[in-house]
């Protein structure tokens, strides 16, 4: 029961306060333009046009961007896909092959060393069985350095779309930019609009 009564008369405090400390509205403060630089209504005009023109530009470049999270999603299935996004065909060229030549040297030796690892199994003489397992030692140590290769490759893949993604956010940015600057016919993304 006590702290059912402290309660109340917390709110009932908390709730006079925020009523009586409310300061009132200054209007003339509010409507004070000079305190934003500007000094008469084409200031507040040239301002508004530039911010819209920002504004513009900021959606032409959520428009054009590219996600990060997308882009190590698509090399996490397929190494290189991101950097081709990217528009890094060089390095997604580059990565890809690796990757493949790592998968496939895997399987082969793999497929080497199992043939020779059924060999081993089905020999019955010392030699032979001596000879196929060692036969079936060697591809198998090169199976695993191709998987390991693979895997380093993946990895560094999966760190580099991040770096490669961020660079062609950056420059579509910077061409945004170049863009709106040099050019009098502008294409927004409420259409096409021409500056004199």
């Amino acid at each position: 029961m006590n702290r059912l009564v402290l309660l109340i008369i917390f709110m009932l405090v908390l709730g006079s306060a925020l009523l009586w400390g409310q300061p009132t509205f200054d209007l003339e403060a509010f409507s004070d333009s000079t305190k934003y630089g500007w000094q008469d209504y084409r200031d507040r005009d040239s301002y508004r046009e530039d911010l819209i023109a920002r504004q513009n530009m900021l959606q032409l470049y959520e428009l054009e961007a590219l996600s990060v999270r997308d882009n190590v999603i698509k090399s996490t299935v397929v190494p290189g896909w991101g950097q081709f996004a990217a528009k890094q065909y060089t390095k997604g060229t580059v990565l890809l092959s690796m990757e493949l030549i790592a998968v496939m040297g895997s399987v082969y030796f793999y497929d080497k060393a199992m043939t020779n690892h059924r060999l081993y199994q089905s020999a019955t003489q010392i030699d032979e069985i001596n000879d196929y397992y060692s036969d079936a030692q060697t591809p198998y140590q090169y199976s695993l350095m191709m998987l390991g290769f693979g895997a380093v490759v993946w990895a560094y893949n999966l760190y580099d779309v991040i770096i490669s993604t961020n660079e062609y956010n950056e420059s579509l940015w910077q061409d945004i930019v170049k863009r709106r600057s040099t050019s009098p016919l502008q294409l927004t993304p409420a259409g096409l609009e021409i500056r004199f």
